[in-house]
């Protein structure tokens, strides 16, 4: 099975996205010679906090305890602003929105699912987060295209995610792109969790 932590981000943020990324084909597509990009269907946006790959499904099992029980950490904002890419602006490979409020508690969020995934039968890598919003692939470059003054262009606005649960998904893959089930969530709670071993 193949497998990964993430947060949801709303369907406002969704709508946004959406928004954007249509001002952005409009621009692309009038370029000379129009880059081929793949974009990220709204439904499929969400924010990995860890990608553990391809997993057995009996270890997935041992797993889903380990990812149920709640989070104490009181739910946030994350607000977005802003289009960046891998590897840099003047030759992009991936056209994401950037996080300005909320990158610290995903960053928290991202260790507790660390600490939790400990001895378990999954690869950890230990890359720092880098929370952001991938919104498309570049396939092919295209040619007299300015992305800086396009991307300047895509303005981001009021786009901000309630962040109030983690999620354990399964990916399936199709020629109709991926296709993500919710497997197991743990909670945020803004309070001390008192476990049954501990009483």
């Amino acid at each position: 099975m193949r497998v990964f932590v993430a947060v949801d981000i709303g369907d406002a943020v969704r709508r946004e996205a959406a928004r954007v990324v249509s001002a952005l084909q409009m621009k692309l597509e009038a370029a000379k010679t129009p880059p081929k990009v793949v974009w990220v269907k709204p439904a499929a946006l969400h924010v990995t906090i860890r990608f553990l790959g391809e997993v057995e499904p009996d270890e997935v099992e041992r797993i889903k305890p380990l990812l149920a029980d709640p989070i104490a950490m009181a739910p946030f904002e994350v607000q977005w602003r802003g289009i960046g890419t891998f590897p840099n602006n003047r030759h992009p490979r991936a056209l994401w929105l950037g996080v300005i409020k909320g990158a610290a508690q995903l960053a928290a969020i991202e260790a507790e699912i660390s600490k939790r995934l400990t001895g378990a039968a999954v690869e950890i890598d230990d890359r720092a987060l880098l929370p952001h919003l991938t919104l498309g692939r570049v396939k092919m470059a295209g040619g007299g295209i300015d992305w800086p003054k396009v991307l300047q262009s895509a303005e981001v606005k009021n786009a901000a995610s309630f962040i109030d649960r983690v999620t354990l998904y399964q990916s399936k893959l199709s020629q109709y792109g991926p296709h993500y089930t919710e497997i197991v969530s743990a909670a945020l709670i803004d309070r001390p969790i008192t476990r049954s071993s501990d009483q």
